[in-house]
């Protein structure tokens, strides 16, 4: 006989963060292309950084994305930490050209900021607690 598990609904503050995510990782595939169209045109070596930095962050953020379903806490925490450490890149990419405002940091940056809030909030912290079995 089949047990059946009543799952709880993904909060609409989960579905808005996935939702940026999504549009994070789009957002990432159209500058991939950018970058390589700029790299193959050019071949200037020094657009090589950025190519990697870009592919690596969107296959990071995709890869992911696709783990959403597991709802394993790890999974929560490791969405913050990628987030935080893209914010952190910028910041020290700006940092060494002396150009860091609040702008710079908080302005450009406002999807990254708005996935960290929401999955901070209690709800998400619930709903990642109670993974799928």
């Amino acid at each position: 006989m089949t047990n059946i598990v009543k799952a709880h609904r993904m909060p609409g503050t989960l579905k808005a963060a996935q939702f940026i995510i999504t549009l994070e990782v789009a957002f990432g595939l159209v500058g991939l292309a950018i970058t390589l169209a700029s790299f193959f045109a050019t071949f200037q070596w020094g657009i090589l950084p950025g190519l990697i930095y870009v592919a690596g962050s969107t296959a990071l953020l995709g890869w992911l994305l696709s783990r959403w379903s597991s709802r394993r806490t790890y999974l929560r925490w490791a969405i913050i930490a990628v987030h935080l450490l893209l914010i952190g890149a910028a910041i020290l990419d700006l940092a060494l050209f002396s150009a860091v405002t609040w702008n710079a940091v908080f302005g450009s940056h406002i999807l990254a900021w708005a996935v960290i809030v929401l999955l901070f909030l209690p709800s998400a912290g619930r709903w990642f607690s109670e993974s799928r079995a």
